[in-house]
């Protein structure tokens, strides 16, 4: 499985925000053994662990918890590289925040997280949904990501109209006055979510720099990009990605992941064998990661989470489970909970 990356281009927003609150850029450069020079060409992916280490040192030797709040806050187009160029070309905030789940990955590429929208009611749930417990949780990129969005969104359509909701896992990084002053709305802290809730009206808002034409050949920058970021993948570390991005549609039969690696179904498996896998093998071990992530972090029943997993029934579900962890389920979120 590949490594969690992000791009040079957020990397180094990270660190001009970290310079323009006090911080001695070098010293934290050399702290987290990064050298600058890496973050020349924004499409470089950078290890995510560097991230994370650079956000939580910018929080200590700035001073600032909310950091995270501040990174967010201050995003533009080029904070998130091709993305954003492909974002402020778009005809609607509707059209622009699909992009997010098209081409996300050019800015975080984590198998922890995706991108989970929900449109119903007259509202939009916008989530960075947890999905492992492969990478680290960090709070402070939390921040940055769930203000990012925000911040740019506003930018974007020209209006700091309040959020309907804000949640958030984790506890409030310094004062939570700040959060609801800047999201407009509460902010539930340790919730079951990180996201963000909006009017479904709100999708039809026109974009101030919408351009279609200039749009379209972005849109061929994007695609060449994120072809280029996982050209060097092994085809199990695609496949896990796919299977992370599809699972929950339950699309995971190997011919139709096979037609997205752009491969016969035989191909595919051929290349799996060399690899020392078989697409079963994946498929199995991708589904018990997301298994004990959903009974441990989730209040989804069993029956919800068979389904999230490509199972037609929670019996079959709970075998599978059973084959792999030598217990139901419903008695490993038990002992989960007792301990």
């Amino acid at each position: 499985m590949h490594p969690a990356t992000a791009s040079a281009a957020f990397v180094n927003h990270v660190l001009n925000t970290a310079e323009q609150y006090g911080c001695d850029g070098e010293l934290l450069l050399n702290e987290i053994g990064l050298q600058r020079e890496r973050l020349a060409d924004p499409i470089l992916r950078i290890p995510m662990h560097q991230l994370r280490a650079l956000l939580e040192l910018s929080v200590r030797m700035s001073g600032l918890p909310h950091f995270g709040l501040l990174v967010g806050a201050a995003v533009r187009p080029g904070s998130y590289g091709v993305l954003g160029a492909v974002s402020m070309t778009s005809a609607t905030l509707g059209e622009s925040m699909s992009m997010i789940r098209r081409f996300g990955k050019i800015v975080f590429d984590s198998p922890s997280s995706q991108t989970h929208i929900v449109i119903g009611d007259g509202r939009v749930l916008l989530e960075d949904q947890r999905i492992t417990e492969l990478e680290p949780y960090c709070a402070c990129q939390q921040d940055a990501v769930l203000a990012g969005w925000t911040a740019f969104g506003r930018w974007l359509i020209g209006s700091s109209a309040p959020l309907l909701e804000v949640q958030m896992i984790h506890a409030a990084q310094g004062d939570a006055a700040l959060y609801d002053e800047f999201f407009g709305c509460p902010v539930q802290f340790n919730a079951p979510r990180n996201a963000l809730v909006f009017p479904e009206a709100m999708l039809a808002a026109r974009i101030q720099g919408a351009d279609p034409r200039t749009h379209k050949s972005l849109l061929l920058e994007a695609d060449l990009q994120l072809g280029r970021s996982y050209a060097p993948l092994s085809v199990i570390g695609r496949l896990r990605a796919l299977l992370i991005e599809h699972m929950p549609g339950g699309e995971v039969s190997l011919e139709a992941l096979a037609s997205e690696l752009a491969m016969s179904p035989r191909t595919l498996q051929r290349k799996l064998a060399a690899e020392g896998e078989s697409f079963s093998q994946v498929l199995e071990t991708m589904r018990m990661e997301l298994a004990d992530h959903y009974l441990r972090r989730t209040d989804s029943s069993v029956m919800e989470i068979a389904l999230m997993l490509g199972f037609s029934q929670a019996s079959a579900f709970s075998h599978a489970f059973r084959q792999s962890r030598g217990i139901s389920p419903a008695d490993f979120r038990k002992t989960l909970r007792s301990a």
